[in-house]
């Protein structure tokens, strides 16, 4: 970081932004983003308390890709004169009423430098999502996050449109909406803190998912008309997924709507509707819905069972689906649109099982003697586990057909055949693993896996997890892989699959951070750390050696150091995942 600041607000102010981008990507992240990208920054505003010789407006970082002439034109005059409190008088509320000038000028000044990015965002692909104003030493200071397009493009929104209670309730159009909302709501607690950046900040990702999903699904109520909404969706679902009914847990259909809605067709009415807030009420009637005969219900009570019209158009919007999956395990929809699933509490956004790409690369890697017809059947056969309603596991081995026969007092070898999705759900009725060879060809089916216990073993997943992962590391000499589809809809896949690496990129932050200060050394130091498993053994002693020098220079006032993890060449790296 730089040692001094041209366009200073407050001393702190680099050191909160790099907390504001790491909380942003840890908790983006937490709740599914993949490959995430992004920037932060700081737009600072002057009071009116402060001298005029300060600077009118700041930006941190100042040498970053944002000019101050973004906000030439910054003014808050429009914003302030339209703001839906200005003729709002609470007649019994002095506080309210005292605090409402300074309310709205908090919020008039991030609306117009919301409206002045717009500008900025069209011109660069990007979106910037702005918070709320903190007096900070003399400088209103906005947090902005930034996200290219293209990573928000994976996620759909709904459909903006005037909801009805718009006004009172702010309506986020997706979970990441959400998400960010709740990220910058608390960037603005800790600028309104004192010495707020003193010390790098960090909010519990899993607690800010769980608040912004509860804040999401306040959206459903208002998308189908009935007014403000008497209860919270998200808490609901999760009460209703957890509990039993006669030992059997939450599985069925549910369709969100205005019961009016001329789409629904009722089957079964009910003469006295349930209300929703007697969960085990709803989980005994949940028993009787299945896939094609789904709970009718709005934010208050159960109507009946029924189902949707065959030509119901989703993009109207005004008709959800939530699904009950598992013990604990649910997820809404709009459509073909997954807005939000959850397990055990923990809401995320919907992801692939598996990346076709990370897969084909990993096959074409392991296995480069095998076609491509070959390696995208073997895609096809993951796939197809993880439309199973059991647990299962497919292992490919180079050495398959020894293997079959070496436990075949463990299972049942067969005759070499070419699997397919559909005989691969035929075979893994039984329990056991499928093995096949790297051309797809299975020569076992139920057979029981040996191997020795090894430090990627974990008590905290099941029997099948680790027995996949002792036979997988129990040898060296045979390429092997298996695939793991468990009971609670997860997948993994053993040994971890790792996109390829440039090893010119490796060289370069390497060399960066050989020759880095500590005003500049952090984004190599970042981009190292996160990719340490493809560092050989000659690799990590000349980082480690860059990192002991510059943990042991002396520090400037303001400057501080991140402490960084010694690195060690990993046992399963080999220089197939190298590319230039």
């Amino acid at each position: 970081m730089k040692k001094t600041i041209t366009y200073f607000m407050w001393g702190y102010q680099p050191h909160f932004n790099h907390s504001l981008k790491q909380n942003s990507k840890t908790i983006l992240e937490s709740i599914g983003v993949d490959d995430i990208e992004l920037e932060t920054f700081l737009v600072g505003i002057r009071s009116s308390e402060l001298s005029s010789e300060r600077f009118p407006i700041c930006i941190e970082p100042e040498d970053g890709k944002w000019e101050l002439s973004l906000f030439d034109s910054f003014s808050i005059e429009l914003e302030t004169d339209n703001h839906p409190l200005k003729d709002i008088f609470y007649s019994n509320d002095e506080k309210s009423m005292r605090e409402k000038p300074e309310k709205i000028h908090r919020e008039a000044i991030s609306n117009t430098v919301k409206k002045l990015l717009s500008v900025y965002d069209q011109s660069n692909n990007v979106k910037s999502f702005v918070g709320l104003s903190a007096l900070v030493e003399g400088y209103y200071v906005v947090p902005v996050i930034q996200i290219p397009q293209k990573i928000l493009s994976k996620y759909p929104l709904l459909n903006t449109r005037k909801f009805k209670n718009d006004d009172l309730f702010h309506l986020h159009l997706n979970f990441i909406e959400a998400t960010l909302s709740q990220i910058l709501s608390r960037a603005t607690q800790h600028l309104n803190a004192d010495n707020s950046g003193r010390g790098l900040w960090r909010s519990d990702e899993k607690e800010v998912a769980k608040n912004a999903a509860y804040n999401f699904m306040y959206t459903p109520s208002l998308a189908i008309e009935k007014g403000y909404p008497d209860i919270n969706f998200f808490e609901t679902f999760n009460l209703i997924s957890s509990l039993f009914y006669e030992g059997v847990h939450s599985i069925g259909k549910v369709i969100l709507a205005d019961p009016q809605h001329p789409s629904i067709i009722f089957l079964l009415q009910f003469k006295y509707p349930i209300p929703i807030s007697n969960s085990r009420w709803v989980r005994k009637v949940l028993e009787m819905s299945s896939d094609n005969l789904s709970l009718i219900i709005d934010d208050e009570y159960i109507y009946g069972l029924g189902q949707l019209c065959e030509d119901y158009n989703f993009a109207d919007q005004k008709i959800f689906t939530v699904n009950f999956l598992d013990h604990y395990y649910w997820q809404i929809t709009c459509g073909d649109i997954v807005l939000l699933q959850s397990k055990y509490n923990q809401p995320k956004l919907p992801t692939a099982p598996i990346k076709d790409e990370l897969v084909l690369s990993n096959l074409r890697r392991l296995y480069p003697y095998t076609t491509e017809e070959e390696q995208k059947n073997i895609l096809n056969l993951i796939h197809s586990l993880t439309t199973f309603n059991h647990g299962s596991m497919l292992v490919i081995a180079e050495d398959a057909e020894a293997e079959a026969n070496r436990l075949s007092t463990l299972g049942t070898p067969i005759f070499p055949i070419l699997m397919t999705p559909e005989l691969l759900k035929q075979v893994s009725g039984i329990d056991g693993t499928v093995i096949i060879d790297p051309k797809g060809y299975c020569f076992g089916i139920g057979i029981i896996l040996d191997g020795e216990a090894n430090v990627k073993c974990t008590p905290s997943r099941g029997s099948r997890y680790n027995s996949g992962v002792r036979y997988v590391y129990s040898s060296q000499e045979h390429k092997r892989l298996a695939i793991i589809y468990s009971e609670d809809k997860t997948i993994d896949i053993v040994p971890k699959l790792r996109p390829l690496m440039s090893n010119t990129l490796i060289e370069s932050n390497i060399t960066k951070l050989e020759a880095a200060t500590l005003e500049n050394y952090h984004k190599p130091r970042k981009w190292i750390d996160d990719n340490r498993f493809y560092f050989d053994a000659d690799q990590c002693l000349r980082v480690n050696a860059a990192l002991d020098r510059l943990e042991s220079s002396e520090l400037s006032e303001g400057q501080f150091i991140v402490q960084t993890m010694r690195l060690m060449p990993s046992i399963e790296m080999d220089k197939s995942y190298l590319i230039e």
